[in-house]
């Protein structure tokens, strides 16, 4: 890896911590130059602007997800046992980041905020709520879900237990969060099974 290029990554990881721990709209060029302690115009040549540069952080958040999370899932016999892997992926992956989800937490600085941000993040979500479909959908054709499913309704219902394991997680500190959502995700697992 080139110089420029181990710099930007550096630039970015701190960016995806940063954005986790205390939103993506605080992240800024001088505000993370500060944090790296490089000068804004050195941060400035790699990005040209704010925008731009919180649209490569979502990016490469994006990128640092799938390698952790969707892609090793997708390695996993389809059906349950993948949407199992996915769950701890996608568990241990937000657990990893300073403030948790990068996705979750920008999600509610943009969403009322519109833009090329709002738009890019939009984006990436409905890319991961088409990932979630698919899981459900490959869980039909694998023989573990039954083949009336509503796949969307699935997608909703998984996602929304990892956005409650979030907020027990990181916000409430709860230590039962963990066990409630093993029962959580059985439940769930169940009523689309056979």
């Amino acid at each position: 890896m080139k110089k420029g290029e181990a710099t930007k990554q550096t630039i970015l990881e701190t960016g995806i911590h940063m954005a986790s721990e205390l939103g993506l709209e605080v992240v800024s060029i001088g505000a993370l130059a500060k944090a790296l302690g490089m000068s804004k115009s050195g941060l400035f040549a790699h990005f040209q602007s704010k925008e731009n540069l919180q649209i490569e952080i979502l990016r490469y958040a994006g990128q640092v997800f799938s390698e952790n999370v969707l892609i090793p899932s997708l390695q996993i016999q389809p059906g349950i046992p993948r949407i199992r892997a996915l769950v701890e992926n996608w568990i241990d992956w937000s657990s990893k980041i300073t403030g948790g989800c990068i996705f979750v937490n920008a999600s509610t600085d943009l969403s009322d905020r519109p833009g090329k941000v709002r738009d890019f993040l939009l984006d990436q979500q409905n890319q991961w709520l088409q990932s979630l479909r698919k899981m459900a959908e490959s869980a039909v054709k694998a023989g573990d879900f039954r083949e009336d499913i509503d796949a969307e309704q699935f997608a909703f219902e998984l996602y929304s237990l990892l956005l409650g394991f979030h907020l027990y997680n990181k916000l409430l500190q709860n230590g039962e969060t963990k066990n409630r959502e093993e029962a959580s995700l059985k439940q769930l697992l169940d009523r689309y099974g056979k």
